[in-house]
């Protein structure tokens, strides 16, 4: 494993994932729920969301097939 460079500024509710090779994606924080509103993959819709406690709940990705 390597090492890798990312950083995450905010910019109100918009938080912008940035990693060595620009932007990959940005989210939309509203409270507990957490909604990326873009991504370089085009995998968009509800990221997240803070349940009480130490809980969260996460969508299951998608499975990349290959072709």
């Amino acid at each position: 494993m390597g090492l890798r460079y990312t950083r995450r500024p905010k910019y109100g509710p918009f938080h912008v994932n940035v990693s060595e090779n620009g932007v990959s994606s940005v989210t939309l924080k509203l409270g507990r729920i957490s909604w990326r509103v873009w991504s370089r993959h085009r995998r968009g819709g509800l990221s997240s969301v803070d349940l009480p406690g130490p809980f969260s709940y996460r969508r299951e990705g998608r499975r990349r097939t290959r072709t």
